[in-house]
């Protein structure tokens, strides 16, 4: 699979990848590259100058002549005479270079040409007059870019800060019974996953975008998760079992664990596959893949890595030196002995909490006082999700010293107040011979000329409007329609810039006054005061419900940045549904893997629970619904499900009558290995909080807030409502079977002294048992 890299290709385009594939800026953006399709694709530059004294760029050596232009779209923060209306001041000026290409030899020296201009604009940091920025898509798409280059040799890092907290927090002092090499190929399966995943899709053709540069964090986070599990569960079984037999009980005890995480997370993931964002589906398509291949090698690579080490710690060989024989020693030394190291140190600890922890969660008054802290805690989070923004700009997919932020920032705060451009396409203009034909695009005209925030007639573009006059120059003063004028208008130099506004058939159609001369045009006009995104949108919405008004004419409207506004139509609703489908999907896993009413309602709930909060600190974080943050949130429903589903499992297959004996064996199998891979995680991520972008932070905060809320709902709220609610386990026919608490060092618990059904929070004679069973827990 890993071969597959021979067809690695990258690609990286803003508007193709972070707007929605049924979004109608595509459609828009499709009819205005149709429209010059027969010179070439568009090209666009926008280059801004600014004093760098932040005084005005209009000098005594300066002037403006020739015919009249409207500057409104080039020229900013600008202080008129109020007595002659002569320009005095101007503190901006922004030039667009448009340019047609139409081969592949010419777009590269387009980029060539686009790349000594952002160099140049480099050079003016330091110029005590001008200083000149630079953005293009192109220039925009490169920088998103740079933010996945940065984040990959971070990986590194992380490899090794994973590996050394496996290693480490696996450790016995034993030397039998550690898990060193163990532990690091449980590390590697991660990666080995990522190179199968990864070299399969390339083979399938997929393209790499910057933002696929997270999958392989997440994956070593998410496999490492799977390590501890295993681990965990294989120093649970008896010592003195079989190999064949230890593999058998670990894979009963943690195989059903990571399944269900497994599966919830591919559903989560796969999911995000369905959205209309090419980014986000590209996402889910690599982390689903790599999902799926991480849970094959967990369950036969891995396996297979633990009955080796199982193999050895059975002839008794050293776990560090596997051609070292270990004699066997005394038992009663060898019981005491047993832990060890990090491992030792910290189930002592465990240990002496838990029987702390458990009474707490009995505890009648710590119901209340969990139900306060939750009550508390919806509040603020369904008041966070009330106020989140919605909406993605180019700022937030550049790193923080980007050299395109302060043009991004001047377009965001002066230029989109003072001034924009809406491009209005007649695809079907018909019979413009016609005597109502011209009035009503007139009409159409100076409906956009007087809509909400427009400048008026004084902003519009219109090749008409200097047409008609010459017509009326050439026919004597008749100023109706004639096509047979148009080639030679527009090659006249003083209207040769009106012929881009326009598509010509055949000259000789227009020689022959037959309408198949004009097939369509383009006409623009002015508006300003459209800062936010959502007024940018309200303004389009009433642009495309004019358009649609003239179905016969085929209207379609363009604005440069409606890519961005267009997101506010898919993201809340794509973002809905797929948690809907994300908690449909885990309800029926856990109504096939733990048939309870109790469980199923309890972990649904608290899935809910965290994923309220994660979408209510949003706003507290200044964090917006954008399809950066929504990528993460998918992977946040996925996190959110693993930390429940861990504890219900668990709790659903206990073998005990009493709540308490449940819950306590529930939270003894699972809260170390929750603790490890939680940690690990977040030790995993952070070492991204050194790339300053928007892009990493929002997935940073985000790992590390549904990790924490993940916990807290796994292991003190779900055993708390656990504790308060009952629980009945159905089963089928009664079949003998190992508990899994009797799986300890100490062996089997008699079959007479199994924990009675007790009164939640009373001792009784069976007490003691409970403490057998709580000390081999620790064990």
């Amino acid at each position: 699979m890993c071969a597959g890299v021979v067809r690695f290709k990258e690609v990286n385009n803003v508007r193709d990848h972070f707007s929605a594939s049924n979004s109608p800026s595509r459609y828009e953006y499709k009819v205005a590259r149709e429209f010059f399709q027969e010179l070439g694709s568009p090209f666009h530059v926008v280059v801004a100058m600014q004093a760098t004294d932040g005084g005005s760029l209009l000098r005594p050596n300066m002037d403006v002549f020739g015919h009249r232009i409207y500057l409104a779209n080039n020229i900013f923060q600008v202080q008129i005479n109020n007595r002659s209306s002569i320009i005095e001041e101007s503190r901006l000026v922004a030039i667009n270079f448009h340019a047609i290409y139409n081969n592949e030899t010419m777009y590269e020296i387009m980029k060539q040409w686009e790349q000594k201009l952002f160099e140049y604009t480099l050079t003016t940091e330091n110029d005590p007059l001008i200083r000149v920025y630079v953005t293009s898509e192109g220039l925009v798409s490169e920088e998103v870019r740079r933010t996945g280059i940065l984040a990959m040799p971070l990986m590194g890092i992380t490899f090794f800060i994973i590996l050394a907290f496996t290693v480490l927090t696996t450790l016995k002092k034993d030397p039998v019974r550690s898990k060193p090499f163990e532990s690091f190929l449980g590390v590697i399966c991660p990666l080995l996953s990522l190179c199968a995943s990864f070299g399969h899709l390339f083979w399938m053709g997929f393209e790499y975008l910057p933002i696929v540069t997270v999958v392989p964090f997440l994956i070593l986070s998410i496999g490492v998760d799977d390590v501890f599990i295993f681990i965990h569960a294989w120093h649970r079984t008896p010592h003195k079992h079989s190999v064949r037999d230890r593999m058998a009980e670990t894979l009963a005890d943690a195989g059903p664990s990571i399944s269900i995480t497994s599966l919830t997370n591919l559903l989560s993931f796969g999911i995000g596959i369905f959205t209309p964002t090419p980014a986000i589906y590209t996402f889910c398509v690599f982390i689903s893949t790599a999902v799926v291949y991480d849970y094959i090698y967990q369950i036969f690579f891995f396996s297979a890595v633990l009955v080796l080490g199982g193999d050895r710690e059975e002839r008794r060989m050293n776990a560090y030196f596997w051609w070292k024989y270990e004699p066997l020693k005394e038992e009663s030394k060898n019981k005491k002995k047993s832990g060890g190291g990090i491992g030792e140190a910290v189930n002592k600890i465990l240990g002496k909490i838990l029987d702390v922890w458990v009474d707490f969660i009995m505890a009648t008054w710590s119901k209340f006082l969990i139900g306060a802290i939750m009550l508390t805690y919806w509040f603020f989070m369904a008041r966070g999700v009330m106020q989140i923004a919605v909406g993605l700009s180019s700022e937030k997919l550049f790193l923080d010293d980007s050299p395109l932020l302060p043009l991004v920032r001047l377009q965001t705060n002066v230029i989109f107040k003072e001034g924009g451009q809406v491009a209005v396409f007649v695809n079907n203009p018909g019979n413009m011979s016609e005597p109502d034909a011209v009035p009503e695009i007139m009409r159409i005209l100076r409906r956009f000329e007087t809509a909400n925030n427009s400048v008026g007639a004084a902003s519009t573009h219109m090749w008409l409007l200097p047409y008609l006059p010459y017509v009326g120059e050439q026919e004597h003063g008749s100023i109706e329609f004639k096509y047979r004028y148009l080639p030679e208008f527009f090659k006249l130099m003083e209207y040769r810039r009106w012929s881009h506004f326009v598509n010509l058939g055949n000259h000789q159609d227009c020689l022959s006054e037959k309408p198949s001369c004009l097939q369509k045009f383009v006409f623009s006009t002015g508006f300003h005061d459209a800062v936010s995104w959502s007024d940018r949108l309200a303004l389009l919405e009433n642009w495309r419900q004019m358009a649609s008004e003239y179905q016969h004419l085929n209207l379609t409207i363009y604005e440069d940045f409606s890519m961005y506004s267009d997101q506010l139509l898919t993201i809340v609703p794509v973002t809905e549904s797929t948690v809907i489908c994300a908690l449909v999907c885990m309800i029926m896993i856990l109504t096939l893997f733990t048939p309870s009413p109790v469980t199923i309602v309890t972990s649904t709930a608290a899935v809910l629970s965290i994923n309220l909060g994660v979408f209510g600190c949003l706003v507290y974080m200044n964090i917006d619904l954008d399809p950066i943050s929504m990528t993460t949130l998918l992977m946040a429903i996925g996190f959110s499900v693993d930390f429940v589903a861990h504890v219900t499992w668990h709790y659903y297959k206990g073998e005990f009558q009493s709540k308490r004996a449940r819950i306590r064996h529930a939270l003894a199998g699972i809260a170390w290995p929750m603790f490890q891979a939680g940690t690990s995680t977040m030790l995993a991520i952070s070492v991204l909080a050194l790339v300053h972008a928007y892009m990493v932070q929002v997935f940073v905060k985000v790992v590390v807030l549904v990790i924490f809320l993940g916990m807290i709902h796994g292991l003190v709220v779900l055993p708390v409502v656990f504790a308060a609610l009952p629980f009945t386990k159905t089963s089928g026919p009664q079949k003998k079977k190992v508990a899994p608490l009797q799986m300890h060092e100490a062996g089997p618990i008699p079959k007479k002294e199994e924990p009675k059904e007790i009164e939640d929070g009373k001792k009784t004679k069976d007490e003691p048992v409970e403490k057998t069973v709580r000390s081999s827990e620790r064990a």
